[in-house]
């Protein structure tokens, strides 16, 4: 009896003369049932006897190939995921609609899950992930999407999903926080570049095949942590209640589940920030009036005395180096009633800019065109006209329609429109 329980356990331990069958190296997924059992090979006295299969429970102490059974257990549920932000900052222009900042949301749970969403503002002050200046505006209207693959970067048209469906375990999928920019800041102050708005997406996982509005969000784990749950999920429409914890024992015939998400805390949420930065224009405009001809001094260091004194106005309006392109439409000049509206009669021995054709403009590409504004142009085909204003006579440049120049000022360009007044 004892040879014989010396022998057993000998064999126990000699690689070759012990096996296990049926273990796999493959991954199972989250509620698979994990099932194989042992078989023991061994002999008496130098002699082989029959195997003995192993048996779960009680056991099995009967030799033979199928008098064992199998010892099964099913998989738990790991949830685990990151949300990152993606592709850096968002530029976007005051006053804008359906602006985008982009964050990438990786499932690295053993399980295919959705994914609920929700963006959100900062408070004024909060860092900008992105090294730019700190959150000093508000976006509205604020939304979340899902990339649908079909052409990079945000379409409205295209990515209209609010929720992430059925991710598949190592799958990402790209999410986008969409909101309108306003004009000011929180102060009421205009916008103006390199102003930030730093936004947040919430992420919480809820069982594969919903319809993400709220249904089947796991809000507890087995070990006794708790999700903070919260309304706004998938553009306002899932308010996520949080419920009772739950820490309990392994049982080898129920799926639990584990939170296993990034950082100290689990509580089956992630989040990450990124910002919209305002990238405009930054338009300088300058006017400025030079003496050109007086009765006294004629074109000799004239001075801006009555009785028929010539005045250029230059205005000069500059696109600043880093800025957006501004697409200039019209200027407007309402000249007061001291100033004779001929806009330069051509009598003056320093003749207005180009005698009828009496306004110069100069495009930010070096283009020069001259265009007419005398009250008598009734109807203007060249962008320029002439009228009165109610108290004041007018100059206005539709710079969209003047042929021969591009309305599209640069960063660091200069346009410049020029014209002759005479003083009464």
């Amino acid at each position: 009896m004892k040879t014989s329980k010396r022998n057993k356990l000998l064999c126990l331990a000699l690689a070759g003369s012990c096996s296990l069958f049926g273990v796999s190296n493959a991954l199972a997924a989250a509620g698979d049932t994990i099932s194989n059992r042992a078989t023991l090979n061994y002999d008496v006295g130098g002699v082989a006897q029959t195997l003995i299969e192993s048996g779960s429970g009680l056991g099995n102490s009967n030799p033979g190939a199928t008098n064992g059974n199998n010892t099964d257990f099913l998989e738990d549920r790991v949830v685990a995921f990151t949300v990152a932000d993606t592709l850096g900052t968002g530029n976007v222009t005051p006053g804008s609609t359906l602006q985008a900042t982009a964050f990438t949301v990786q499932n690295s749970s053993n399980v295919a899950l959705d994914f609920l969403l929700r963006g959100s503002n900062n408070i004024d002050g909060t860092v900008d992930p992105q090294g730019g200046t700190a959150d000093e505006f508000d976006g509205s209207a604020v939304q979340t999407f899902v990339e649908s693959g079909a052409t990079a970067g945000f379409q409205a048209a295209e990515d209209t999903a609010i929720f992430i469906p059925s991710l598949a375990p190592a799958g990402s999928a790209i999410v986008y926080v969409v909101s309108t920019i306003p004009l000011v800041d929180s102060g009421a102050n205009p916008l103006v570049n390199t102003n930030v708005a730093v936004m947040t997406l919430d992420v919480q996982p809820a069982v594969a095949g919903g319809t993400g509005d709220g249904t089947g969000a796991i809000m507890r784990d087995d070990n006794g942590n708790v999700s903070p749950g919260g309304a706004g999920f998938s553009n306002g429409g899932a308010t996520l209640t949080t419920v009772a914890a739950s820490n309990t024992a392994d049982d080898p015939t129920v799926m639990d589940t584990v939170y296993n998400d990034p950082g100290v805390t689990k509580d089956g949420q992630d989040s990450a920030v990124n910002s919209y930065t305002v990238l405009s224009a930054a338009l300088t405009v300058t006017k400025a009036s030079a003496a050109l001809w007086d009765i006294v001094n004629l074109d000799v260091n004239p001075k801006s005395i009555p009785g028929g004194s010539v005045i250029r106005y230059t205005v000069t309006v500059e696109n600043a180096a880093g800025a957006a392109d501004a697409a200039l439409t019209t200027i407007v000049d309402d000249l007061p009633l001291s100033i004779d509206a001929q806009f330069g009669d051509g009598t003056a021995a320093n003749a207005p800019v180009s005698g009828a054709s009496n306004v110069r403009i100069t495009d930010g590409l070096g283009a020069v065109v001259f265009c007419q504004a005398d009250p008598g142009d009734a109807a203007p085909t060249d962008g320029c006209d002439s009228a009165l204003g109610g108290t004041a006579d007018r100059l206005s440049v539709d710079l969209a329609a003047v042929p021969g120049i591009t309305n599209v000022l640069q960063a660091a360009q200069t346009l410049t429109i020029e014209f002759d007044v005479v003083l009464p």
